[in-house]
């Protein structure tokens, strides 16, 4: 039956219903951007009135250093472990090498990388056969970790970490003893390499960066990076480790707060690595990764669903970006529903994330030499990989509720 402005009755009561789903949705992670902005403005006037301490540590724990590698190339890798090499860490540190069944020469270049003269204590860990996935090759290490190991530091073979950098990861997991793991800043290398390197470039360095700060000050990092993280030993002793998961470093992460552990962020620990380099590979990377955030809800659920639910802000936060990017929101707002309320939501979305994209940078301008053309540029292509990105998530989401084969999808 049509009412009298022409819609279905039916199809317009539908209509009104998800403006105020989707209306009530960005509202919620608008309220958590505010939050965010204000936390931040709130902890810089901190600071500057306070001025803490630089953060050090009476002694620096044992540090052991897993870099899985699978078909690596030769230059990547042996690239990594050069930056781990010339680490200035002042304790005690083992570097265990997994090489998880590759078939090409990287091995080989890897014994006689070692066969050199090396500050650091290193051996290698051959697998005959590939796992399938990095978590896999991550547990068979744990064996061969010295009964001395306190933390254990994954960092990926495409990875390269600035010096300095496991000093400060160091530092920032053990400001409290409630801290199961830490990560560092991840920044995509090559950026002017193609429009693609650009992308994910701003991405990790835009609002990203602000918002896992706040979060750190709450003990509530959700996702710690697996190019480049920390764990206590002892939690990962009692908790086990990444093998039984698609995306091992989110779950993990999630299974330690859901035990009542924290997880901390340095972002003075910065780590360079290798993003996809086609927007095929983009998709793959970014399927696994959203399917990966709902198995780690999952997980955590199973675990403590209280605890679980003091997280739930942030991961609907990721969803609305994931799935609702402004952009798209905005357009419906204003061709679709021709709602001024959804609008103006969008609208005041859009302009927080800017707003802490332009912090992210500014914070990090001369650790990532960045110029003022970066303030800008920031938000834009975050607005554009949002919307780029959406029907990876999607997929990713529904490859979880289908419950498929797990897959790396780039192995």
């Amino acid at each position: 039956m049509l009412n009298q402005f022409g819609f279905d009755e039916f199809g317009f009561d539908e209509l009104v219903l998800s403006q105020f789903v989707l209306t009530g949705v960005v509202g919620f992670s608008t309220l958590i951007l505010l939050a965010c902005l204000m936390f931040l403005i709130g902890w810089a006037a901190w600071r500057q009135l306070r001025r803490p301490p630089p953060r050090m540590l009476a002694r620096y724990p044992f540090v052991s250093i897993l870099v899985p590698f699978y078909n690596e190339p030769e230059d990547s890798l042996l690239s990594t472990l050069e930056s781990i090499e010339r680490n200035d860490y002042p304790g005690p540190v083992e570097v265990l090498l997994v090489d998880d069944g590759s078939t090409n020469a990287t091995a080989a270049a890897v014994t006689h990388w070692l066969a050199q003269p090396r500050g650091k204590r290193y051996a290698l860990i051959a697998r005959a056969q590939n796992g399938g996935a990095k978590g896999l090759a991550l547990d068979a290490a744990l064996p061969q970790l010295s009964p001395d190991s306190e933390v254990v530091t994954v960092i990926d073979s495409d990875t390269v970490i600035l010096p300095g950098a496991l000093r400060s990861a160091v530092e920032a997991l053990y400001s409290s003893p409630r801290h199961a793991a830490a990560c560092g800043l991840i920044v995509p290398a090559g950026r002017n390499q193609s429009w693609l390197h650009r992308l994910q470039f701003y991405e990790h360095i835009g609002a990203l960066a602000a918002i896992r700060y706040v979060q750190s000050k709450l003990g509530s990092v959700n996702v710690v990076a697996g190019a480049f993280s920390l764990h206590r030993t002892d939690v990962i002793r009692e908790l086990g480790g990444w093998g039984e998961w698609l995306v091992e470093d989110i779950a993990w992460t999630w299974r330690a707060l859901a035990h009542g552990y924290s997880i901390a962020y340095a972002p003075d620990a910065v780590a360079y690595t290798i993003c996809p380099t086609t927007l095929g590979g983009l998709f793959r990377q970014r399927r696994r990764w959203a399917r990966g955030r709902l198995e780690s809800f999952r997980v955590a659920w199973r675990i403590s669903w209280p605890r679980t639910m003091k997280m739930l802000p942030w991961w609907l936060l990721w969803a609305q970006s994931a799935l609702v990017p402004t952009l798209l929101l905005a357009a419906a707002g204003g061709l679709l529903y021709r709602n001024h309320a959804l609008l103006a939501v969008a609208a005041l979305n859009w302009l927080l994330m800017a707003a802490l994209n332009f912090v992210s940078v500014l914070h990090a301008r001369e650790r990532l030499q960045l110029g003022p053309l970066d303030l800008l540029l920031v938000s834009v292509y975050n607005t554009v990989i949002d919307v780029l990105l959406l029907p990876a998530n999607l997929i990713g989401l529904l490859d979880e509720l289908r419950g498929g084969r797990k897959s790396w999808m780039t192995r």
